[in-house]
Order: C-alpha cells, then sequence, then structure tokens
C-alpha cells in the first residue's frame, strides 16, 4: 500500500487506525478504482458531521471485519439532514459501481448547499466536542 522508508511504525498505526476510512475491496486487496475514495469520503463526511470516528467499540480489525463480512456502516443521526444522509450512504455502498463519482458528489453538495447552510445547526457540524452558547 505505501513505501515507507523511515517511520514505519508510526505509519503502520496511522493506517490501522484509520483503516475504517477503506472500503471491501481494498480491505480484500481486490482490484479498485477511484470509487474507494468516494467511500472514503462518505465516511469522512460522516465524522463531520457527527465528531466522532465510527465504530469506536470495535479495533480496527474488528472494524474492518465487519465492513467486509457484515456490511456495517457508520449510525446516521436521526437529526442529519436527510441530503446529507444520502450523499453518505450512496458514498460507502458496498457495490463500488453503485458509488457516484465524485463529479457526482461535488453536483449533489452544490445542490444541497442553501438546504445545509440554513439548518447548520440541526446538521450538527460541531467544531469541538463542547458546544458554545453561541455556536
Amino acid at each position: 500500500m505505501f513505501k515507507v522508508v523511515s517511520n514505519s511504525i508510526c505509519v503502520s498505526l496511522w493506517i490501522a487506525k484509520r483503516l475504517t476510512l477503506f472500503c471491501r475491496e481494498m480491505i480484500q486487496h481486490r482490484p479498485y478504482t477511484q470509487k474507494v475514495d468516494v467511500y472514503s469520503f462518505g465516511i469522512v463526511l460522516w465524522e463531520l458531521i457527527t465528531g466522532l470516528l465510527p465504530y469506536q467499540s470495535m479495533t480496527a480489525v474488528q472494524a474492518a471485519f465487519a465492513v467486509v463480512n457484515k456490511g456495517i456502516r457508520p449510525t446516521i443521526p436521526i437529526d442529519c439532514l436527510p441530503v446529507l444522509s444520502d450523499i453518505m450512504t450512496c458514498c460507502w455502498d458496498s457495490d463500488p459501481d453503485n458509488r457516484p463519482t465524485f463529479s457526482q458528489v461535488v453536483k449533489m453538495l452544490e445542490a444541497a448547499e442553501t438546504e445545509i447552510m440554513t439548518n447548520i445547526r440541526r446538521a450538527r457540524f460541531r467544531c469541538s466536542p463542547h458546544p458554545t452558547a453561541t455556536g
């Protein structure tokens, strides 16, 4: 995956902790396309919306096993904007052919911009674990 010249332990730990960003085809070492990055974007979007890391109750290996063999995905908060929920779920579809391209993701985000901006509090974007009275 990566050619590491130095700091291999640090890089290996980072990769293990970020294994949750990887989709089934990458974890299984199958051929893959740019759609793996779309999958990862869907997971990162979930992280931005929730302020959490996915599968916190599992080790990286357990999470990878569950993604590949059980098809688990992070739980979408009930107060998440439906448009953002739709973007996340189509990005992390188990079939890479069903995932959108990044151009399509950009169009979906642009189309949703007004709804996102007018409902930013409901969308649950958090900059810190302790919201302030003004934020």
